[in-house]
């Protein structure tokens, strides 16, 4: 997998299957589209859709954790791959290990729904962290440290900004809504300015795409506009727009990847078995990861096992994303970017 050539982004030349720019940035119009909804419902339905998003708090982390599962199920099938096995081995027996013992121990020592809590956390910066390290690729320049810090100044107001949505978890913390809000919106002030400044020195720059200056500028303002939804009350609302922009994202890529992985010769049994029935993994991928989480939905709040469950898969697959899109692993070189 390794010996042939590459592309300029990691992948195998001739591969059937590209993730596109243009796709990528049409996942980002969620942003837009949900402040409209936003805008609709305060103008003429009479806020029908914030009492809708009004669900309990404990009820909306457990929704978001499930949320996710439809691209981590997808994530987990390339597994299905004895090759896979083999290269991932270590990391695979170790996310095993630590997330399944992190899960159980939080469980046990903290009780309630502490490890969602986690996890939700940790999903946030696995967001922002994913979306601009996509725009750096775009851009086509390694990040200086004005870019990290426009990073930075984004990862932690969507932290903070979700520590508002679980205050009813911790009593006397309600007291610093207001606190916690300004803190969130100066770190954003401050990196709408820099954004603005570094986006102002590349403009002319016609060695890099107009694509990955629009990606970049769109992930600003997507931090601009669920914070506007968090402050206009509709911080659930913000929060679901960040997991479909993620989630959509990733799930395209995996799309991608099982199919170029599996084009020609069959690598992976679960869609190995599904060719004999003449299904693709573009038929099935989607399907089956569908099926599991609207399992565990039905399942959520059933009992301690299915939140152990439902905590510990998150944290797997977040530790071994971090293995498995570095670049020369096998799973990078089968998901060009174009």
């Amino acid at each position: 997998m390794t010996g042939a050539s590459l592309t300029s982004s990691g992948a195998l030349n001739g591969l059937p299957m590209q993730v596109r720019y243009s796709t990528l940035l049409l996942f980002m119009g969620f942003a837009p589209f949900a402040l409209c909804l936003v805008l609709l419902d305060q103008l003429f339905l009479d806020g029908l859709l914030q009492d809708v998003m009004h669900i309990g708090t404990e009820h909306m982390i457990n929704l978001m954790a499930i949320l996710t599962f439809p691209h981590i199920v997808a994530s987990l099938i390339s597994f299905a791959d004895r090759e896979y096995i083999s290269y991932y081995r270590t990391p695979l027996i170790k996310m095993l290990v630590v997330s399944f013992g992190l899960a159980i121990a939080s469980k046990v020592i903290l009780g309630g729904n502490f490890i969602m809590i986690v996890v939700a956390f940790y999903s946030l910066y696995h967001n922002i962290m994913q979306q601009f390290g996509i725009a750096s690729m775009m851009l086509g320049k390694k990040p200086d440290t004005r870019y990290k810090a426009i990073k930075w100044l984004l990862v932690v107001p969507s932290c903070l900004g979700y520590a508002v949505v679980t205050f009813p978890f911790f009593p006397g913390m309600g007291e610093y809504h207001e606190v916690y809000m300004h803190i969130v919106g100066l770190c954003i002030g401050i990196a709408t300015v820099m954004a603005a400044q570094y986006y102002a020195r590349i403009h002319n720059d016609k060695t890099i795409p107009a694509i990955g200056k629009i990606y970049f500028m769109s992930n600003v303002l997507w931090m601009l506009v669920t914070y506007a939804m968090i402050l206009a009350d509709y911080a659930n609302l913000a929060i679901l727009v960040s997991r479909v922009v993620h989630d959509f994202t990733a799930y395209w890529i995996y799309t991608v990847h099982d199919t170029n992985r599996n084009t020609g010769k069959i690598h992976n049994r679960i869609y190995a078995a599904a060719a004999k029935i003449g299904l693709r993994p573009r038929h099935i991928l989607l399907p089956l990861s569908l099926l599991v989480s609207g399992s565990l939905l039905l399942l959520e709040g059933k009992g301690d096992f299915i939140a152990i469950l439902i905590g510990a898969v998150n944290m797997m697959h977040y530790y071994i994303e971090g293995h498995m899109w570095k670049r020369g692993t096998p799973h990078r070189q089968y998901v060009p970017f174009v």
